[in-house]
């Protein structure tokens, strides 16, 4: 393949004359190097030499580069001594959050004073990362927690966000992950009100992506950088046309993840979500509670009992395996005309509210989706509201598959495609950028 450096751990070769980034690259990490002279504990390896090197030449000729590093090369600092030296603007996407604060906090510091390059660095996550204040006013004003320990909680992050400068929920070690206040105090693309926001001069989201747009190393995670290359507008779409390099570091995770993103799911948590979000902002709308609190509870009712039908199943199965059991079928069907009299009863009230014509998108949204995992085309909804707000179908496609999955208390439907080696690439060849992918594991019996 034109453009493409296939390499391993090992026997890595670069052009015989080398440039002065490839050259100063690998000097870097010899042994009488600047790494070697600040940083204690550290040992040269010819590897990570090596693939210094071919870092450094493909972000010079803008190619991509797959390395295979084993286990011990040192990959971290063999790509971010090129990328710190080169002075392009580059995009580092990690593996896991967890990573991506290994990679900001401590491995990136380290190399940037141990080169004394000025280069500024962000660290840049999904929305749903950072503490949205718009939400965390509204819940603060509901007042209605499960239990005496989430009300606790709940406290414990009001008296955080008003020290906070990042809004980074992760400096809230204590806080557990699966946290059921998460989702009433942070927004996600859905939910978020925009310009609209009272809080908009304030949002953390908004005041990550100036940092990112700012900076010359922009350090992300996989889920981020899918989500933004699949048009979902997850953190940083108006970043990603001004860069000049990515590296993608465990890159074995990317297919799998890219499935995901590069396909479309209905979970059982936004439905919920939905339902009560409709209600919420009922709050100085005349009517507006009347109206909604209804199909809002119905809602969230044909969400239950369509997971409740799931129960005969096995965790994960195809959509085939599903449509054969009637009470599951009959679900589906409830879970629509509840989506589709929520959407009906916002419609007039879009314009009361920025909150409520957000949840009649969503509504529409969610629909839309159930509709294509259905597969139904037009003619699938006989109602006589329909045409006002029946789903915009897409055709069936031969290129995905639909299937769900379970959890202990919820679901998701879900059309992956079969084949994202597509989109990916486009997006790579439309960036004109170097792309290195890089990973312990990206071989098989020695070939990529």
């Amino acid at each position: 393949m034109s453009g493409v450096e296939v390499i391993a751990t090992a026997g890595i070769d670069t052009a015989p004359e080398e440039s002065a980034l490839v050259r100063d690259s690998r000097d870097a990490l010899s042994t009488d190097g600047r790494l070697a002279a600040v940083l204690p504990g550290f040992h040269p390896r010819r590897a990570q030499q090596d693939l210094a090197a071919a870092v450094a030449a493909a972000f010079e000729d803008r190619a991509v580069l797959l390395a295979e590093a084993g286990t011990g090369t040192g990959k971290t600092f063999a790509y971010l001594v090129p990328a710190l030296l080169s002075g392009r603007r580059t995009i580092i996407s990690t593996g896991t959050r967890a990573l991506q604060d290994q990679l900001y906090h401590r491995d990136l510091p380290r190399v940037r004073d141990a080169l004394g390059t000025g280069l500024r660095a962000a660290l840049l996550k999904g929305r749903a990362n950072y503490l949205c204040r718009q939400r965390l006013e509204r819940t603060r004003g509901e007042n209605r927690f499960q239990s005496p320990a989430q009300a606790a909680d709940f406290q414990r992050i009001a008296a955080w966000s008003a020290r906070t400068r990042m809004g980074d929920l992760a400096e809230m070690e204590s806080l557990p992950e699966d946290s059921p206040l998460l989702p009433l105090v942070t927004s996600t693309a859905d939910n978020c009100l925009g310009s609209e926001c009272p809080f908009w001069g304030e949002c953390f989201v908004v005041q990550a992506r100036q940092r990112a747009q700012e900076a010359d190393i922009v350090v992300v995670n996989h889920h981020l950088l899918l989500a933004d290359l699949a048009l979902k507008q997850e953190g940083f779409g108006e970043i990603l046309p001004g860069a000049e390099a990515f590296v993608v570091d465990e890159a074995h995770q990317l297919p799998e993840l890219a499935a995901q993103f590069f396909g479309e799911g209905l979970s059982a948590r936004p439905l919920v979500e939905l339902a009560r979000d409709a209600v919420a902002e009922c709050r100085g709308v005349d009517g507006a509670l009347a109206a909604l609190q209804e199909p809002a509870r119905a809602l969230e009712q044909a969400t239950r009992l369509l997971r409740a039908a799931m129960d005969v199943l096995p965790a994960r199965g195809t959509r085939p395996q599903l449509l054969t059991v009637p009470e599951a079928v009959e679900a589906l069907e409830a879970l629509d005309s509840a989506l589709m009299a929520l959407t009906d009863a916002l419609a007039p009230l879009a314009d009361a509210a920025p909150g409520l014509e957000a949840c009649q998108l969503r509504a529409r949204d969610h629909r839309d989706r159930l509709a294509r995992w259905r597969d139904l085309d037009d003619g699938g909804h006989d109602d006589e509201s329909a045409g006002q707000s029946g789903p915009a179908v897409v055709p069936s496609s031969d290129d995905d598959v639909r299937w769900y999955e379970l959890s202990p208390r919820g679901f998701r439907l879900q059309r992956t495609p079969l084949d994202v080696s597509g989109p990916l690439r486009a997006h790579r060849e439309r960036s004109r950028a170097a792309w290195v992918f890089t990973s312990a594991t990206l071989a098989v019996e020695g070939r990529f």
